[in-house]
């Protein structure tokens, strides 16, 4: 398991709850707490408690035109 903090984006429950603590578990932790809410959330289809982690994964990049790599989003490549 990582022991490193975890990088997330600001969803409506973090705007809405803010800070827990200023001792955040280490990543992937810090999820567990919610998971009872995410998943009665998503299972209602709003995605309000679901964690926006954010990275980064250089190896896992490949250069391409923006037009190309929207076409593959929108396709679900």
């Amino acid at each position: 398991m990582a022991e490193n903090p975890g990088a997330v984006l600001s969803g409506s429950v973090m705007r809405d709850l803010g800070p827990m603590s200023n001792h955040p578990l280490p990543f992937p932790l810090a999820a567990a707490a919610m998971a009872p809410l995410r998943a009665t959330a998503e299972s209602r289809g709003s995605g309000d408690f679901s964690p926006l982690w954010s990275g980064q994964n250089a190896s896992g990049c490949k250069e391409m035109p923006a037009a190309q790599l929207t076409q593959e989003l929108a396709d679900g490549d």
